[in-house]
């Protein structure tokens, strides 16, 4: 019997055809053929059979919207969530958790391989998975709001591919206490503290790693209806530190103005060690797997070097300084690179509360350090970088500085593959690949892949 797929709208489109779905790819959707053509088509499982509509064709790939499933695959679930389908946070939610990691981990393989034409001949090792658990595990989270006439706001998140608001009463994969802190939001009446100005349109939340302190950012264009003040802005601050128990620290952000309120920063700890994270500086978004992922990416393995003053790491996009403090402990000379002002002050803050005199912490994008760089050959480099992934003249400097060991933190298969493509190519030679699934339930993939230096 045909199912029907939840969240689904009736829309009239001008090609609709019955879809075998081959595989899962990065980003979440299923891939299959029609007609010789590539289709991409979301909450679609392998070797399921679908009919389906076309929503837009780009680049010869025909983006599909599921309208029923004619053959379901016997891994498939129920969604728990009943925004599943139509909030864009989630896409995989209808695979169980375990499978989500298998379909991960082949994922990353298959970039790997088409991408960095990483293949036998050069590594064919497992890819051990680390899973965080399904539920509960995001400590951060960007929500839209909307204010009511009636002084209510509406929260959620935008629907896949678009900015239509799907208003949300709680999210499964957000902590307790944030999806506490949403009740308290959506339940206040904020029309005195927003009257003659336009409300806030994000709020962002980080939770502590007791999941029990609240740091928030309100963001918004406040002054297009009359200027807000400095009593405006402490007012409002106030009155969230008032209404929404847990909350310690305010951020307001107004164009590039920037105002903080009650506690400077949260204090978020992982392992041994306590780092201040302030308003605007990075951090990871989950509550799991971060002592896992740092002694992971800290550890040089057999071939580490030993803790002497002559034994030098760098961490590349070192964020608050997650990896530089762990570091610190196996390294005399720790220089941890950070071009974000607000993080690089933090990982200044985090090495000196901990008593690191080895650490040397440069506020420099890490092109702009590599290319002043005089020391060759330094132990082990620690990469972290955005999406976007190191870049190629950063990765060329790199190169050129050659360490014996490159340990690369990734958030993004394509431009891991691409930037080991390259490293490979620079006679290094891919040692291992560890995937770390923090955010079940989505396509995100987090990767560690160490490297090591061939003569």
């Amino acid at each position: 019997m045909a199912m029907p797929v939840f969240g689904v709208e009736d829309r009239a489109m001008p090609l609709s055809f019955e879809f075998t779905a081959r595989k899962l790819v990065y980003g979440g959707e299923a891939l299959g053929h029609y007609q010789g053509r590539v289709v991409l088509v979301p909450r679609a499982l392998p070797g399921e059979r679908l009919e389906v509509e076309e929503a837009l064709t780009a680049k010869g790939v025909i983006h599909a919207r599921p309208l029923r499933i004619l053959e379901a695959a016997p891994e498939r679930v129920e969604p728990p969530c009943p925004y599943f389908g139509r909030c864009g946070g989630c896409q995989y939610q209808h695979l169980r958790p375990e499978l989500q990691s298998a379909a991960k981990r082949e994922t990353l393989r298959e970039t790997l391989r088409r991408i960095g034409h990483i293949g036998t001949a050069t590594w064919d090792a497992e890819i051990p998975v680390h899973a965080a658990h399904p539920w509960n595990y995001r400590n951060q989270a960007q929500l839209k709001v909307a204010l009511q006439p009636d002084g209510k706001v509406r929260l959620g998140f935008f629907e896949a591919e678009s900015h239509r608001l799907v208003p949300i009463d709680a999210c499964l994969i957000l902590s307790p206490r944030l999806n506490a802190i949403l009740a308290d939001v959506r339940g206040a009446d904020w029309s005195k503290r927003l009257a003659g100005v336009a409300p806030f349109s994000e709020i962002e939340l980080l939770a502590d790693d007791r999941d029990e302190e609240v740091s928030i950012t309100l963001r918004g264009s406040f002054d297009r209806a009359r200027a807000f003040d400095d009593q405006g802005w402490s007012g409002l601050a106030e009155e969230c530190l008032r209404l929404l128990p847990g909350v310690t620290s305010v951020a307001i952000e107004r164009g590039r103005a920037f105002r903080v309120f009650g506690k400077p920063a949260l204090s978020y700890a992982v392992g041994d060690f306590r780092y201040q994270v302030s308003h605007g500086s990075f951090f990871q978004a989950s509550r799991f797997l971060l002592p896992e992922l740092v002694t992971a990416a800290t550890s040089g393995g057999v071939d580490a070097a030993p803790a002497n003053r002559d034994a030098l790491a760098l961490d590349l996009f070192a964020g608050v300084g997650l990896f530089t403090l762990p570091l610190a402990r196996g390294f005399g000379q720790v220089i941890a690179v950070e071009s974000n002002p607000r993080s690089a002050a933090d990982l200044a803050a985090n090495a000196q509360a901990h008593g690191l005199s080895n650490v040397r912490a440069v506020r420099q994008s890490a092109f702009d350090f590599l290319r002043r760089f005089a020391r060759a050959e330094p132990d082990l480099a620690v990469l972290d970088p955005p999406r976007a992934g190191v870049g190629m003249p950063a990765l060329k400097l790199l190169a050129g500085v050659r360490p014996q060991r490159i340990h690369y933190v990734s958030c993004h298969p394509p431009t891991l593959a691409r930037d080991l493509a390259y490293l490979v190519e620079r006679g290094y030679r891919l040692e291992s690949v560890e995937l770390f699934d923090f955010f079940p339930q989505t396509f995100h993939i987090e990767s560690l892949a160490r490297l090591a230096s061939q003569p």
